[in-house]
């Protein structure tokens, strides 16, 4: 397991996460706008499962993380039976006055196409670990 967050580092889903009628409906009980919410619903749910490798593999912490910024660019919808996964690579890392902020990048994928079919970047912020003198 990784100890120290570099750029280039890639946290790939456990598996694929399958767009079927329970994943929409589990959006649209919460949304309940009365639009089909699969789109962007659908990809930050394997977007989160991204992050959750992130935070697994202890190089980004659980606690104290500000997520600052986002952008997500939707090239096809996904669509019903989709099996979806993604990659999250991690794209900068500064440190500033105690504080590391990361820049990273999902792409996300569906099953036996090649280009992503929505990719996103977001910036996340969290304290440093302290450093020895």
């Amino acid at each position: 397991m990784a100890t120290e967050l570099v750029e280039g580092m890639a946290f790939r889903t456990s598996g694929a996460v399958t767009v079927d009628d329970a994943l929409i409906a589990s959006f649209a009980d919460v949304v309940d706008d009365g639009q089909d919410p699969c789109p962007l619903s659908v990809i930050f749910r394997v977007s989160v499962e991204l992050a959750h490798q992130a935070m697994d593999s202890g190089v980004v912490p659980r606690d104290g993380l500000v997520h600052t910024a986002e952008s997500v660019h939707l090239h096809r919808p996904p669509r019903r039976g989709d099996r979806l996964s993604g990659v999250l690579t991690v794209t900068r890392v500064r440190h500033r006055a105690g504080a590391t902020q990361v820049d990273i990048r999902s792409d996300i994928f569906a099953e036996g196409e090649g280009p992503p079919i929505a990719d996103s970047t977001s910036t996340l912020v969290f304290r440093s670990a302290e450093v020895s003198s």
